[in-house]
């Protein structure tokens, strides 16, 4: 895989329940977008068969995104997908996993492919913590990370609706710069809460609760605990990805792949 991807756990009309959960999607060599569902709670299985993965999963769904800069999980099965010239699209997967290798059936949300923004081709890391919860008040809270490690906040409460300016949907506070040094991480996971990998394989916790109010120092909106180590010899992972899991006592559910192709789960239900 080139890439995978947590969906986000999902929005409701009120707050009942994380639709989403175990939601995976993931991007292959030739840019097919596959479907993947986990119910598991990292029961060992080298095998990545029924009972713990729903039987559709890897399910092809879509077709040719090998070729974006970043892809992220937005909730409620949206993606914000970054084009090599810095547009920002959006799609939105309703489907079951059924196999569609052209993605041409009536699982997607009519907006998908509308771009929504634009210049977001020369930042370092690019991660979000995906829309959850009541669907009235969620968001998508996108970070972008600039060479100078400054860390940019943009809240996105629209639907894909088509507009280049990157104006329709953003909330006022998005572009503000809401920390720093954050350019050394060699790999950040946006999920329900933040974890960066350092170097050195550290693993550091962050919760960012704030609406983008401009604070380069990275003091407002933050949790107390963020930055602080909870884990070390992650370094050798090629890909990381997770969200939130409600499936028992509510944790965060990584997931890493190691250079040979296994994946392995992680729960962390801690506070930093």
């Amino acid at each position: 895989m080139l890439r995978i991807i947590h969906t986000g756990t999902g929005t409701t009309p009120v707050d009942s329940g994380l639709p989403h959960v175990g939601r995976i999607f993931g991007i292959d060599e030739q840019g097919t977008l596959r479907w993947y569902r986990y119910h598991g709670r990292g029961h060992q299985d080298p095998t990545g068969s029924p009972p713990h993965w729903d039987p559709r999963s890897g399910n092809p769904i879509g077709r040719g995104f090998q070729s974006f800069l970043h892809v992220l999980g937005c909730g409620d099965g949206a993606l914000m997908c970054i084009e090599p010239d810095g547009d920002l699209r959006w799609y939105r997967y309703k489907g079951d996993g059924s196999p569609d290798p052209t993605g041409s059936l009536r699982s997607w949300d009519s907006n998908s492919g509308n771009t929504i923004g634009n210049g977001f081709q020369h930042f370092v890391h690019v991660f979000a913590t995906p829309r959850a919860g009541r669907e009235a008040t969620a968001h998508v809270s996108l970070f972008c990370v600039e060479r100078n490690g400054d860390l940019r906040w943009y809240g996105y409460r629209g639907n894909g609706e088509h507009d280049p300016s990157g104006h329709q949907g953003w909330m006022a506070n998005s572009g503000n710069v809401v920390g720093n040094g954050w350019a050394s991480f060699q790999q950040i996971v946006g999920a329900n809460v933040i974890f960066g990998v350092a170097p050195n394989g550290d693993l550091r916790w962050y919760s960012y609760g704030g609406l983008g109010e401009q604070d380069p120092s990275g003091v407002k909106g933050w949790a107390p605990n963020s930055g602080n180590k909870v884990g070390r010899g992650w370094q050798n992972f090629r890909l990381l990805t997770g969200g939130a899991d409600d499936n028992g006592p509510f944790i965060t559910a990584l997931f890493a792949v190691r250079p040979n192709g296994d994946l392995l789960w992680y729960g962390y239900g801690g506070s930093g």
